[in-house]
């Protein structure tokens, strides 16, 4: 992120606006806006409060977890049993009716689970912090991405309104010449088709500006989009294109490179541990898991529904359940996830490897276009002056007669021509430092 890389970008301050409303934004105001409001930055944030609430819950698996149940039960009928009537003195082999329990009961519960060793728990609760550190390191580079793209746009905007105002001085000269040309030739001293010629230079320059104030307004419109700003809102920008583009040049390919520290490379590491927390959950579904569970109740059993009755007795049980599960056999089921739990990490060791030498790669190019762009820069900036030159010079001699409106338009065209190539040039250089920014992890 070039030129706010000493600024502080955790609250976008009020941006100020005229008294028409209309905010002058700078480009590191734009920048800052967006790193607070723009909806894929929020996204970001958002995965970061859902990493932070899985760890809350990781843990919340592991701490005490009390549980509270009230039953109620009405029999229409009471279910009867079959006893052998000879226990009540009747017949051997003949068997007695009878109905046991009444016909309403009550019972209200509490139980307290408590884990006291689980493999899986602790492997859990280690990837989910990994996690969040992963949802963080993506949030820092959407704001990479995001802060590249504004300021990209910004650049972009302020070409076109330069652009504008040069094609708007161009046309207003044209206008001159062509006043100066239309006196001539009512006077006599020059072909009628002069001015005819210069006449349509001055409609296609006209139609030209149409162009570039169109392009203008929907370039702005995409840097309120990405700085999140409201679409409704005007905007003016308040910085220059040459002070500012100066600024970028002297700060191109400053500081030294480290893959260690590019945000691609520490979320590889973060996903390469990801892996590694996955291979050790499967791992631990080897080993034994041990949990107390406590049960306390009361029940109560009427005929009428009089429960609240407190002369009536309630029938307590309690009981303490200790549950240790061992794994002994699974035909070679826990084998197979180990195994391809291992195979992801060592896919994640390669892949870090080869992430780091495209990185070297990567910022080799990115310096390579940077030194092409400014070089490409230099010497359109030199074709613009000799442009403006031989324009110059071109006004002067069709002032004197010396020169016709032809080449005096062609001299035009030409000169804008070349200020366009210049424009693009700019363009391409500031393309290219974005390149090396994100190259270099910044």
């Amino acid at each position: 992120m070039f030129l706010i890389s000493a600024l502080s970008l955790q609250m976008a301050p009020a941006l100020p606006a005229d008294e028409n409303g209309t905010i002058n934004l700078s480009l590191v105001q734009a920048v800052e806006h967006a790193i607070t409001f723009n909806a894929e930055i929020q996204s970001a944030r958002a995965d970061i409060d859902i990493a932070k609430n899985q760890i809350r819950e990781i843990m919340a698996t592991g701490l005490p977890q009390v549980n509270a149940s009230v039953g109620y039960q009405y029999y229409f009928e009471i279910p009867t049993s079959l006893v052998p009537a000879e226990f009540f003195g009747g017949q051997p082999g003949e068997f007695a009716e009878i109905q046991f329990g009444t016909e309403q009961s009550l019972n209200a519960s509490a139980t307290i689970s408590q884990m006291v060793f689980d493999g899986s728990y602790i492997v859990g609760l280690r990837a989910a912090r990994i996690y969040r550190e992963l949802a963080e390191q993506n949030t820092e580079r959407s704001e990479m991405d995001v802060s590249n793209s504004v300021s990209e746009t910004y650049f972009v905007a302020l070409l076109s309104r330069d652009n504008i105002d040069i094609v708007s001085l161009n046309i207003e000269n044209l206008r001159q010449r062509l006043a100066e040309t239309e006196k001539i030739s009512e006077a006599g001293f020059t072909d009628p088709i002069n001015a005819d010629q210069l006449k349509l230079s001055v409609s296609n320059m006209e139609n030209t500006l149409k162009n570039l104030e169109r392009q203008y307004e929907l370039t702005l419109n995409l840097l309120k989009f990405q700085s999140g700003i409201d679409m409704d809102r005007n905007i003016e920008l308040s910085d220059s294109l040459v002070p500012l583009f100066n600024r970028m040049v002297m700060e191109s390919d400053a500081g030294e490179f480290r893959y260690e520290n590019h945000i691609d490379y520490r979320i590889m590491l973060s996903q390469k541990n990801m892996n590694m927390m996955n291979l050790r959950r499967e791992q631990s579904f080897y080993l034994p898991s041990l949990s107390l569970t406590y049960t306390y109740q009361q029940m109560a059993m009427r005929n009428e529904f009089n429960f609240q009755d407190s002369d009536r007795p309630w029938f307590p049980s309690s009981f303490l359940a200790v549950n240790l599960s061992i794994p002994v056999f699974s035909s070679g089921f826990r084998s197979a996830r180990v195994q391809q739990a291992r195979i992801e990490v060592d896919k994640s060791e390669i892949a870090a490897r080869q992430l780091a030498e495209s990185l070297r790669l990567q910022l080799g190019e990115a310096r390579l276009q940077l030194n092409a762009a400014l070089d490409q820069y230099r010497s359109e900036r030199e074709n613009l002056d000799l442009a403006e030159r031989i324009l110059e010079r071109t006004v002067i001699m069709h002032k004197e007669g010396m020169a016709s409106s032809l080449e005096l338009t062609q001299a035009n065209d030409q000169m804008l021509a070349t200020r366009a190539n210049f424009y693009n040039a700019m363009f391409e250089f500031i393309t290219a430092k974005n390149n090396l920014d994100k190259a270099r992890g910044l």
